[in-house]
């Protein structure tokens, strides 16, 4: 099921994100989200049960009534503020969601203090991670296999005085160094240029040991990876053996990842909001206000609920001028970080006094949802 689809299945639809917070900007991207029925009997399939559909960026995305009921009665800040969601920002709505609407307050639990407070700690951890894509760029040249080889040589003639092989492509009888630097893996491509090359070679592999490979220089050799640029292994005959060049070392794991992350960070940088990351590429912010700006309205949010008993979407006043300030990084970090410790602090003191059940009306959401999907029809 893709996005088109689940719209025509839609009962609630809405502008969510900062417009119905209230703290977006020009630059601020417009997300959507909804919530879709599917009828009973799509749940009793073996394959392909749908929860949630995204576009490409996640700025739409819907959420099968069954999977939004369950992850509202387990407080997900994300899913609890649909119910909440001020009038505005409502695109579309029928008289199943009104159904839901009239028991909303069922799913409003002590549970908000670790959802709500447990999201909050994560944007703080992601304002600052070291693993933030804005701060590891990848280049632009896609990892290639080559660069996670290493070749432990058979012919060798000598160490240069920086320690490395000149390699001359003679057979040596004996190690040229004895027993001081045997067995030194040497990066392929310092050695592609002279005489190792993939494209000249076979491998076989090598018994008893993960991603090692015997490599040999055969007549007619078809080259070591081939057309997907896969790893290929060949059968070497006892006259061939004579052939032998030395052994391939291939981290293919390493390999793997290195793809997966360059992957990552340029689909990022093709679908980010550059504006968010200007200051951070300028050196001019050290954390990701944004997130930052994240941490404290869930924790507003949280506290709301302890207090009020039912979650603030839409802000205003004081806290939302200081939601503003902290995205436009008029802050330093270590006291944004004070500040939510002692809101944490708060939430926790909240949640021993409030009259919220520790738990969501299950039998009540259950019945409703039962309710919901019997009655629907395509």
């Amino acid at each position: 099921m893709n996005i088109e689809q689940a719209e025509k299945k839609l009962v609630f639809k809405c502008i969510a994100g900062s417009h119905a917070y209230g703290t977006n900007v020009p630059t601020s991207d417009t997300d959507y989200r909804g919530v879709f029925m599917l009828p009973a009997t799509h749940y009793l399939r073996l394959d392909n049960v749908v929860d949630q559909v995204s576009n490409s960026k996640n700025d739409w995305t819907y959420y099968a009534m069954r999977r939004f009921l369950h992850l509202a009665t387990n407080a997900n800040p994300n899913i609890l503020e649909l119910l909440f969601m001020p009038e505005d920002v409502i695109q579309f709505k029928n008289d199943v969601w009104d159904q839901v609407i009239v028991i909303r307050e069922k799913f409003i639990s002590k549970r908000v203090l670790f959802t709500y407070g447990g999201y909050a700690v994560a944007q703080i951890k992601k304002a600052r991670g070291q693993n933030k894509m804005v701060h590891n760029p990848q280049p632009e040249r896609k990892p290639v296999k080559e660069d996670f080889c290493w070749i432990i040589p058979l012919s060798v003639s000598e160490i240069d005085s920086s320690g490395r092989y000149d390699i001359s492509g003679k057979r040596l009888v004996s190690p040229p160094l004895g027993d001081k630097m045997p067995c030194r893996p040497i990066p392929y491509t310092e050695l592609k240029d002279k005489w190792f090359r993939f494209d000249q070679l076979h491998a076989a592999a090598l018994e008893h040991a993960h991603n090692m490979y015997r490599v040999y220089r055969v007549a007619d050799a078809k080259g070591i990876f081939r057309g997907d640029d896969t790893l290929c292994m060949d059968s070497i005959t006892i006259a061939q053996e004579g052939r032998f060049q030395g052994i391939l070392i291939y981290n293919r794991e390493a390999y793997e990842l290195a793809v997966r992350e360059w992957h990552k960070y340029w689909d990022w940088v093709n679908n980010r909001n550059n504006a968010r990351w200007l200051d951070q590429e300028r050196g001019q912010m050290d954390y990701d206000a944004k997130n930052m700006s994240h941490c404290f309205r869930l924790l507003y949010e949280g506290l709301h609920i302890l207090e009020n008993g039912i979650p603030k979407v839409r802000f205003e006043g004081e806290q939302l001028q200081k939601l503003k300030d902290i995205r436009a990084g008029k802050y330093p970090y270590d006291d944004l970080i004070e500040e939510a410790d002692e809101m944490r602090i708060r939430l926790d003191e909240a949640r021993m006094t409030c009259k919220l059940p520790a738990t969501a009306d299950l039998k009540e959401i259950s019945t409703l949802s039962e309710k919901l999907h019997l009655e629907w029809k395509e």
